[in-house]
């Protein structure tokens, strides 16, 4: 199975929950920001899944990112020098794929970002696995809380279980 895990992450919280998603699906399995999920990183990909935070209430949009970039209360500069998710999910090369979702946020935060990246997922051609999932950090900038990153890591295997339990269902029909 190739899977491919993609993420936009700002103070690299998102980044810790993608490796960890990674490395729950498997050995070789890359977590790539989203620069690095290119057209050939991503072809005959079985399962993609992606993610990004949630940022004022949704999937950050180019100005969200501009206003982030200014944001002197953070606790060190973001990352926003790679492409947003929902700029990467506009490009995405048509697939026929499994796919997942998932976002970091703070606990009570109303909105979310994975509808807009199922969604995008989608419009590509990759089939929604399963229910998306929220990974929650402590505050604005994180860290993440206590217990994500094994949840993510189980999370991915999870999802790994499911892509094969797919491709026996169809290898017996």
């Amino acid at each position: 199975m190739k899977a491919v895990v993609v993420y936009e992450s700002h103070w690299g919280n998102t980044a810790a929950v993608a490796r960890a998603i990674a490395s729950g699906i498997g050995p070789g399995t890359p977590a790539l920001a989203t620069d690095e999920a290119s057209d050939l990183a991503l072809s005959d990909a079985d399962l993609i899944v992606a993610g990004a935070p949630v940022i004022a209430f949704r999937l950050a949009t180019d100005s969200m990112r501009e206003r982030i970039a200014e944001d002197e209360r953070a606790p060190s500069d973001p990352d926003v020098a790679h492409p947003s998710m929902h700029d990467w999910l506009e490009q995405i090369p048509t697939g026929s794929g499994h796919a997942a979702a998932f976002e970091t946020r703070i606990h009570w935060s109303p909105g979310g970002a994975t509808g807009a990246i199922e969604r995008g997922l989608q419009t590509a051609g990759y089939r929604r696995l399963a229910k998306s999932r929220k990974f929650f950090v402590t505050g604005t900038y994180g860290p993440l809380r206590d217990g994500e990153l094994e949840a993510a890591r189980d999370w991915g295997s999870e999802l790994a279980n499911a892509v094969q339990a797919t491709d026996d269902v169809a290898a017996a029909q």
